[in-house]
């Protein structure tokens, strides 16, 4: 290789390795392809996988025009297909190899567990063995950073988003509604059409906690107390849509930012949860249950305040019997919170 070529390949190594968010991550990646294999259009593309169905969105798409990023982590994306009616990408998600055709080439992205992350479409060049190396060992350095992003955000238990990343994402979603998007991010033309905050819904914040959880650690051990907290969060994972964001807050506390919907359908959706919990045998303990508190998370609101609200509903549920899920906009509604007032101008001062 060439003094420039290598010059051009270690500049984009720089812009791989600096990012530490993953839109832009997609982003250094497709562009890094596009450059120095000479394509005319490189997209990266997620993957989610349920037990019924498979599902491929564009992350990220750079072409003449540049690049537009279609997954900000805050917006559902809109473009989401099922991988079944992708012949070429579900050749790809099972063979788990690069697959090429006239003019376009498919990349499967893996993880080091061997699950697929998502692909890189390359389309607009003929690409040579040496070059397909290339691209094979910038997408192992883009997913080897995935990992060190994973390893920073993931709570080591459960698996789970940690409360770093909770705050970060909460802020995102604010930023998203007031209109002030990270400037990073709109230099990368984030699709408009794709509004957070449709018309009629609101995203939802969650707090759910175990009942009870102290008589599990105490009467059967801190082993099988964490036992416990994993299932509950691989329930979470199996009950919640791929763009919720699932946390563990510490304890035995976990939290949920619903994307958006309805009042009425962010209850459903949460007392579902709260059923699925409470119909499970949970090994030697029997039956857990969990009692929930949520808030909408609205233009204009504090963080804090958004979180006080949330806890404040799921403290209401714990004094009135557990096992429950409760609004604090019903609660507040109902008058159940009319001493708050006299807390709030407290914490004015």
């Amino acid at each position: 290789m060439s003094l420039p070529g290598t010059t051009r390949l270690l500049s984009h190594l720089q812009s791989l390795t600096q990012e530490r968010e993953r839109p832009l991550l997609e982003a250094a990646l497709a562009s890094a392809l596009r450059d120095l294999l000479g394509a005319t259009h490189v997209s990266v593309l997620k993957l989610s996988q349920t037990p019924q169905e498979s599902f491929v969105w564009p992350a990220v798409v750079v072409d003449a025009d540049g690049a537009r990023i279609h997954d900000d982590g805050v917006s559902v994306p809109a473009e989401m297909v099922s991988v079944e009616r992708l012949p070429r990408l579900r050749d790809c998600l099972e063979s788990g190899r690069h697959r090429a055709e006239a003019g376009k080439d498919l990349f499967p992205l893996l993880k080091a567990n061997g699950a697929c992350f998502g692909f890189v479409d390359i389309e607009g060049c003929a690409i040579d063995e040496a070059q397909i190396e290339v691209a094979e060992r910038l997408q192992a350095i883009f997913m080897n950073m995935l990992a060190l992003l994973d390893y920073s955000e993931v709570d080591t238990l459960t698996g789970l988003l940690n409360r770093k990343t909770f705050d970060d994402y909460l802020l995102r979603i604010l930023s998203s509604l007031s209109g002030n998007d990270d400037t990073r991010l709109e230099s990368l033309r984030l699709p408009s059409r794709r509004q957070p905050n449709p018309e009629g819904l609101d995203h939802w914040l969650a707090v759910i906690d175990i009942d009870h959880f102290k008589r599990v650690n105490d009467n059967f051990g801190h082993l099988i107390g964490d036992e416990v907290l994993l299932l509950v969060a691989t329930m979470m994972t199996n009950s919640f849509r791929t763009h919720d964001k699932l946390f563990r807050f510490g304890g035995e506390e976990f939290i949920v930012l619903l994307k958006p919907n309805t009042g009425q359908d962010a209850r459903r959706i949460f007392d579902r949860f709260r059923t699925a919990i409470e119909a499970r045998d949970f090994p030697q303990v029997g039956h857990v249950t969990v009692s929930i508190g949520y808030a909408a998370i609205a233009l204009g609101d504090q963080p804090s305040v958004i979180l006080d609200n949330a806890d404040n509903a799921l403290y209401w549920a714990k004094e009135h019997g557990r096992n429950q899920v409760a609004s604090y906009a019903e609660l507040f509604a109902a008058g159940e919170f009319a001493s708050k007032p006299a807390q709030s101008e407290i914490e004015l001062f």
